[in-house]
């Protein structure tokens, strides 16, 4: 039976991979050497992918092979298709050819790789620094390539080289407009600002027989990154990862500023709302909380089983995104909100924002809705108008962008000396900083029209007396005029002198800035020569909103008072005989205190044997991760019935190690009793 080798292919890019000359001349390669070794062929293809890639399918294959036996043989077309570096060779060297005796062959010739002598092993270890300082420099040199062809014809849309965006073309390496996929790359972005989903996006690209850059079939990741890749309204940055240097590339503009940004806020908005029709159960203000930390805050429920009682509050999802693995910043909101309490402080302070509003927001109501059509018209003109403006600050860059080029050529020629091009340099430098922030602002402008028609819209539809609409509050309606609203902690001390959460404060951050608005009339005197809008506050804080305290509060009943100077209010003796004359009494307080009076339902049975079965298994040397397999194994299920994980099993010793301390060192704590001096005093009674 023949021996098989195992030959190792591949390339660094795709272009290589289409254009075929590299993989079928390695295919070729070892084919004929297999043949001359008398050996089976066997092709473990890479295909285009990086040697920096950490991920290489086809390697991890080999290495596993060597660790088993099943492979024996290898060839590969050079080292530098091979292995990244140095260090993962001579790993490879240390850890797997010389303890498992692989035959290694490589080149042209299928030169065997030798490691018998120091002498070989020294020559060898030269030969793989001699490729890796190789690979280095042609690196080098493409990276400087690069950087030249950005400051020299960055403002030319040169292309730096990849698979190019889905709806350009590289023509002479040149971003060009591909005018067919630009059709569908403008239907992309209309339909989902439109409120179309991205999973029916997708199902009417495939069945137009549209096909992305790197696979038959879109997929809603690539219809999300298309979504916010700003390549599409004429901006491209180009990073050296080395230097952190960005070069910025002029493109030719797809899209729109303003269809892009009303897109951002879309993606944002959904992303934030992500979930939600899987919910439940309703609530107001869900899409709007956020917390402190950064995280949103949703809306949940929980029965209280002895009564049927359902305990309605937000909390914040930090603890959940922190159990999937994702890092978050540290959360002090750790106690939850009544909902209803929650719902009702917020709709009043809004209300009440929007009430003292009234004068400005009925007089532009009025002249929207009479002229609605007019102003929508006028808003689009506005935009225009403002994009024209974009493209023109955009021309303007791409002539500082050429005349920078031009001085950095020359100063590569040495046809400028150093005076004269320094100068030179800082006054474009600052030319162009000055463009860029026209164009930022601009785009805020843009920006701004978007949100006074939506504005416009949010009137028309809920502008008919708008306090009657805060008698049954929507998420709709609040939405429209609310941002969002930033819920922060607010701290206080235990008896035992340790910090604790008190409360929440909440900051109300709205669209429009009509807190304490108003407006400023042009003559008091005659009001009819007409006035201007005063902008008031986008924000505004709440009261405080003290946290929920275990369940809720029974009915208290009014404690009945009695008289300081009898036995009772109907100055009777407990069996009802009516008496006049004066009594000695003996008086004096005693004062003392317990921590015992509060109800301890106590650990069951079953919890005390899974507690003591988890500490032994702990003692003896198992991790939390193997216990709670081992648990599940047996069949053991937690408290609540669901199976064990890692971190279940740690929170059953740590509760039960708090319990303990809290049962032993301030239940059970004996505090003294105080006792007042006696006195002697007389009551009187007629």
């Amino acid at each position: 039976m023949k021996e098989k080798l195992y030959c190792y292919l591949r390339v660094s890019s795709k272009k290589q991979k289409e254009e075929g000359n590299s993989i079928e001349q390695q295919r070729h390669l070892g084919q004929k050497i297999s043949k001359n070794f008398d050996m089976e062929y066997v092709e473990m293809n890479e295909g285009d992918m990086s040697s920096m890639s950490k991920n290489r399918p086809k390697l991890e294959e080999l290495k596993e092979g060597m660790r088993v036996g099943r492979v024996k043989h290898i060839w590969y077309y050079s080292r530098s298709r091979w292995t990244r570096s140095e260090e993962e060779d001579m790993y490879i060297r240390l850890k797997l050819f010389r303890p498992f005796n692989i035959n290694v062959y490589e080149g042209e010739t299928g030169n065997p790789r030798r490691f018998d002598s120091s002498q070989d092993r020294f020559l060898d270890k030269m030969y793989s620094s001699i490729q890796e300082l190789d690979r280095e420099q042609r690196r080098e040199v493409s990276i400087i390539g690069k950087k030249h062809l950005s400051r020299v014809h960055g403002d030319t849309g040169v292309f730096m080289g990849g698979t190019i965006n889905f709806g350009f073309k590289n023509i002479k390496k040149r971003w060009e407009i591909n005018q067919e996929e630009s059709k569908y790359v403008k239907q992309i972005f209309q339909m989902y600002e439109q409120g179309i989903s991205r999973k029916k996006i997708k199902v009417f690209l495939d069945s137009e027989g549209v096909r992305p850059r790197r696979s038959n079939t879109w997929n809603l990741q690539t219809l999300l990154t298309m979504l916010k890749n700003r390549v599409y309204v004429g901006e491209y940055v180009w990073k050296d990862k080395e230097s952190d240097e960005e070069f910025k590339i002029v493109l030719p503009q797809i899209i729109s500023h303003s269809l892009f940004n009303r897109v951002q806020k879309k993606i944002k908005k959904n992303i934030k709302h992500y979930g939600k029709n899987l919910q439940k159960h309703d609530n107001l203000l869900g899409s709007l909380l956020v917390c402190s930390c950064g995280q949103n805050i949703t809306g949940r429920q929980k029965k209280q089983n002895k009564k049927n009682l359902v305990l309605k509050m937000y909390g914040c999802r930090s603890r959940d995104v922190s159990f999937l693995g994702k890092e978050v910043d540290p959360c002090y909101n750790n106690r939850t909100m009544n909902m209803d309490q929650t719902d009702q402080l917020i709709v009043d302070r809004i209300k009440q924002v929007v009430g003292n509003s009234s004068i400005l927001k009925e007089k532009f109501k009025k002249e929207i809705l009479d002229k609605k059509s007019i102003d929508s018209k006028q808003i689009q003109i506005d935009k225009d108008k403002l994009e024209q403006k974009t493209k023109g600050i955009d021309s303007s860059i791409e002539s500082v962008l050429e005349s920078l080029s031009q001085i950095e050529l020359k100063k590569i020629l040495k046809k400028i000396d150093e005076k004269r091009y320094k100068p030179l340099s800082k006054l474009l430098e600052e030319e162009l900083t000055s463009l860029e922030d026209q164009k930022k602002s601009t785009i805020q402008e843009i920006d701004d029209l978007d949100n006074q028609k939506e504005w416009v819209d949010w009137i028309s539809k809920y502008g008919d007396d708008i306090s009657k609409r805060f008698e049954q509050p929507t998420s709709d309606l609040l939405e429209g005029i609310v941002d969002k609203i930033i819920v922060s902690p607010v701290m206080g001390e235990t008896r035992e002198g340790k910090d604790t959460q008190r409360g929440h404060i909440f900051d109300i951050k709205f669209k429009l800035p009509i807190v304490n608005d108003g407006i400023e009339y042009k003559n008091d005197q005659n009001k009819s020569d007409g006035y201007s809008l005063k902008n008031g506050k986008k924000s505004i804080k709440t009261n405080e909103l003290e946290v929920m305290n275990g369940r809720p509060s029974k009915k208290k009943l009014p404690q009945k008072r009695f008289h300081t100077e009898s036995f009772n209010g109907n100055r009777l003796f407990p069996y009802g005989t009516l008496f006049t004359t004066t009594i000695p009494h003996i008086e004096f307080s005693i004062q003392f205190q317990s921590n015992s009076l509060i109800y301890d339902k106590g650990y069951s049975i079953r919890q005390h044997m899974i507690y003591s079965l988890i500490l032994l298994m702990k003692e003896e040397g198992l991790g939390y991760r193997r216990i709670s397999k081992k648990l599940n194994q047996w069949g053991i299920k937690t408290h609540r019935g669901c199976e064990w994980f890692n971190t279940s099993v740690s929170s059953v010793l740590k509760r039960k190690n708090e319990r303990d301390d809290l049962v032993n060192n301030i239940r059970n704590k004996h505090y003294p009793s105080k006792v007042s001096k006696m006195e002697l005093k007389y009551y009187t009674f007629d």
